[in-house]
């Protein structure tokens, strides 16, 4: 089809066909020089966004391109690592952590709204999601990083399209395909604090004048990152070294007078003596930051011309990953007491114990992921409606982890052991600790898995012309088949372990789809696309959704877009199905509902004890009820009674490209989610459950009297219940900004200019039973990200500077006492460097350093709880140095 070539079209042609930049990409690409030729000719092609197959590059949906060489300039080895950097991704997203349950997995999180919101397609059809992520949400850790050709982003809201959880956007992973030779690549990094990487992979493909295989080989390794690496650093910052209640040599909680310390507990490993006279746990010198990392996938990705009129294709994916957590040795969460005349007792009155579990060592949690996505279909083109294109494919993805996590404990023997006597929880040396170690001592096994089947099929053609311009359309169908389970051991399944969290869930459904799209150009300069779907779910019922596009083009070098769409979600399965599972939270403010956080109900009492004894440092709590930042253990309960999320998108953008080398695009989006799945806020959870309301609830140990004998302390929360429900609603809306210009020089080679800068203007979260609260610029929630790109390239010489810009966030507030807090995270820039050459043996070797100023990530310790940092908006590592090399044949 020969189509008349504009600047417009250029620009965004050079983005998603040629990809050939060697700038980290931010998505408006560079224009060809449309002087060389006239006309262009160009197959119809499916852009992400819509399944209408058509000649215009551009469209109403605003897309960012990543091809591979923006992915190879930007040095990272995991596709994760470079969408964790993603303007788009505006608060950041889930990475591999040690301290995590599931600390092998990394997602994409589109405008901060989770990245179950985030819907990740792998040409084109969903991604199968990750067991060990509730099977809400795709594992992206599993993509092998060279198999992929290039990333398309939808900074849209699709439903109608895709279907549900395509709300924040869209990120469509596009695999290698149609591909001839060799190429053997493989490189090494080494960060300043991080760990060290490398990566390996063989990619190959043979043709005939029938068809084509292409393979991928892929390895990726990553070390394991100690706590113990950066105490320099965080001490250096000058925070304190994070310590534990939970020591091994055991604090006692005894009513009325607090948490006492053993005699001589600073005389045993790790137990270090803090300024109020208690001992706590160094538990950062044994335990991990961050998981190590073992990737080996395979890609095989072929098409065979049965007929001139019909394909066969085929994809076959696999991937492997292990990966090793180490947390500190097991805190026994189930607060053991002891009795005042137990002969180990030495301050002769009953408590609660806050022990630690040591003589087994830390906990180490082994992890092996596997994913496995396979697809065949039949496409071709039919006669009838005057000519038609079809496709219909099969598909089965499974998506499982296995976890072995060794040197956990039974609390009910070891509760056993101290009632009896025979054992000594205030000296950790003790001959009874040693001994009772093998029979207190469990390792946890969890299996997560989540198994796909799909069938889908679609049809398209031009129903009629307006003009001389066909109306095209696409109808079809999908039907997928999910299963989701998660085993635990049955001491885990019962709640007997502590240090561990976590209980068995699962569930199936059958979900049914059927959809409609079609364009309609209705002038030359002015088209209008009308989609909708049908979804249903056999467990939360049906539901359509319609959609509307426009595209208008004044001039050439002009686009005027918009669109608007409603969607739902559909509640996760681990939602509905899933068994209650233990998690330890702070308890924040919500100053929108007037709560100060913390735990309301022992403040109160303990601000009256302190009025009453004049004693303004009397605490008998583990820790100080009036502050926000201590952590206690919530109940996280599923509901069968969930109903779908409900969601409005709409957008309006312009793009304008005055050049073959300049380009500008600019677009707002607005985001609505109405009956969306959540807590009410930890703070008034605390407040329901001590006022008894149904399905909240507060478990506390026995009341006491303050020394002053009239005031009654309430006793130490030991679990609050913190259920899920519908009802809360999201606002989200901001605006786009990217930029791109190029310039030739004879002398000195091509110049290479992007800027994409994201900016919120508004994140609205009004939680279930509770005011709006206003949370852009909220600590973590940044208002601004952007990156620039500087790039050259002259021959076989290339070289590239990338500038990562994360805006401040927080403020300066007073916590409930009336003491100056600080909330605030100041902005965080880091640039990256690369220069690359081309050999002469048809190979290349590129030598970069990412975050050259050594920039570490801004540290808040009334926000986060130890290293005191947001690991999924920043990363520790420090200054990375890097090299990679690739041979061609």
């Amino acid at each position: 089809m020969t189509v008349k070539t504009t600047k417009l079209r250029d620009a965004i042609t050079f983005a998603l066909v040629s990809g050939a930049t060697a700038l980290a990409g931010t998505g408006v690409a560079f224009a060809q020089d449309s002087s060389e030729q006239q006309a262009t000719t160009l197959d119809r092609i499916e852009v992400t966004g819509s399944r209408i197959k058509r000649a215009e590059i551009e469209g109403p949906n605003p897309i960012t391109v990543i091809s591979r060489a923006d992915m190879d300039a930007a040095g990272e080895i995991s596709v994760a690592d470079f969408l964790r950097n993603s303007v788009y991704n505006s608060f950041g997203s889930t990475r591999e952590a040690s301290g995590s349950s599931t600390g092998s997995q990394a997602t994409i999180s589109l405008r901060g709204l989770g990245s179950s919101y985030t819907l990740v397609l792998l040409d084109g059809r969903r991604m199968t999601t990750s067991g060990a992520l509730n099977g809400a949400a795709a594992n992206i850790n599993m993509i092998p990083t060279s198999a992929v050709e290039r990333i398309e982003i939808l900074r849209e809201g699709a439903g109608a399209v895709y279907g549900s959880d395509a709300i924040g956007g869209v990120v469509n992973v596009i695999l290698r395909k149609d591909y001839e030779g060799m190429t053997i690549s493989g490189g090494v990094e080494s960060p300043k604090v991080g760990p060290n990487g490398n990566y390996a992979s063989v990619a190959g493909g043979i043709s005939s004048d029938r068809g084509n295989v292409t393979f991928v080989l892929d390895h990726m390794e990553r070390e394991m990152m100690y706590n113990r690496d950066i105490k320099g650093i965080v001490t250096g910052a000058g925070l304190a070294w994070g310590l534990s209640t939970f020591n091994s040599a055991a604090n006692i909680f005894i009513p009325g007078r607090g948490i006492v310390s053993a005699p001589n507990c600073d005389s045993f490993e790790n137990s270090v003596m803090q300024a109020n006279g208690t001992c706590g746990f160094d538990h950062g010198a044994t335990s991990a930051n961050e998981s190590s990392m073992n990737r080996n996938a395979m890609l095989l990705n072929g098409n065979y011309d049965i007929t001139d009129n019909t394909s066969l294709f085929f994809r076959a994916l696999a991937s492997n990953t292990d990966s090793l957590g180490v947390y500190a040795s097991a805190p026994v969460d189930t607060f053991p007491t002891i009795s005042a005349d137990n002969p180990h007792n030495p301050h002769g009155a009953d408590g609660t114990l806050y022990y630690r579990f040591t003589p087994l060592g830390t906990r180490d949690s082994l992890r092996a992921d596997t994913f496995r996505e396979y697809s065949v279909g039949l496409r071709g083109i039919v006669d009838m409606f005057g000519g038609a294109d079809w496709q219909l494919t099969a598909g089965h993805g499974e998506s499982n982890q296995s976890s072995v996590n060794y040197n956990y404990g039974i609390g009910s023997v070891l509760q056993e052991l101290i009632d009896s006597g025979d054992y000594n929880p205030f000296i950790p040396t003790h001959p009874s600790v040693t001994a009772a170690a093998p029979l207190v001592g469990h390792t946890v096994y969890v299996e997560s898995k989540q198994r796909t089947f799909t069938v889908d099929g679609n049809i398209g053609f031009d129903l009629f012309d307006i003009g001389d311009r066909p109306v095209g359309f696409v109808t079809g169908f999908e039907y997928r088949d999910d299963r989701f389970l998660q085993l635990y051991d049955a001491q885990s399944a019962a709640g007997n372990v502590f240090g561990s969290a976590g209980a068995p869930g699962g569930g199936e459904r059958a979900y049914y789809a059927a959809y409609f799209e079609s364009l309609f150009p209705i002038l030359d300069t002015f088209s209008v696309t009308l989609a909708g779907r049908y979804d249903s779910y056999n467990d939360v019922g049906s539901k359509f959704s319609p959609r509307v596009s426009m595209e208008f083009r004044p001039i050439d070098s002009l686009l005027v877009r918009g669109s608007w769409g409603k969607g739902f979600k559909a509640p996760s399965m681990a939602n509905l199905y899933g068994a209650s599972s233990t998690t330890n939270l702070n308890s924040p403010p919500v100053p929108s509902a007037g709560l100060a956080g913390g735990d309301a109900l022992a403040c109160a009492a303990l601000r009256t004890a302190r009025t009453n004894t004049g004693d303004a440092t009397y605490n008998p709590y583990p820790v100080d009820p009036c502050l926000t930042e201590g952590q206690y253990q919530w109940l996280v309960t599923s509901n069968s009674n969930l109903k779908p999320e409900e969601s409005k998108n709409w957008g309006l953008g312009v793009v304008w490209s005055p050049t073959d080398a300049m380009s500008f695009a600019l677009d707002y989006y607005d985001i609505e989610l109405e009956n969306v799945i959540s807590n009410v806020p930890r703070a008034l959870a605390f407040q329901f459950g001590d006022e008894g309301r149904p399905s909240y609830g507060v478990t506390r140990t026995p009341g006491f009297l303050a020394p002053d004998g009239t005031t009654m302390m309430p006793g130490v929360p030991q679990q609050i219940l913190l259920p899920i429900d519908n009802g809360a609603l999201q606002t989200v809306r901001g605006i786009d900004l990217e930029a791109s210009y190029r310039l030739d020089t004879e002398a000195m080679g091509t110049f290479n200019t992007r800027l994409a800068v994201s900016h919120m203007l508004e994140y609205n979260f009004t939680p279930i039973l509770s005011p709006t609260q206003e949370q852009i610029g909220d600590p973590g929630q940044p208002e601004n990200r952007a990156q620039l790109s500087l790039g050259w390239d002259s021959g076989d010489w290339s070289a590239v500077a990338i500038g990562n810009y994360i805006g401040d966030s927080g403020e300066i507030t007073t916590n409930a006492a009336g003491a100056r807090v600080n909330r605030r995270l100041p902005s965080w820039t880091t640039w990256d460097l690369q220069g690359s050459v081309k050999l002469p043996w048809n190979a290349k070797v590129a030598m970069g350093v990412r975050n050259v100023g050594n920039k570490m990530p801004p540290f808040n310790a009334s926000l986060y709880g130890f290293p005191y940092y947001d690991n999924t908006l920043y990363n520790i590592w420090g200054r990375t140095p890097y090299i990679r090399y690739e041979q061609n044949f």
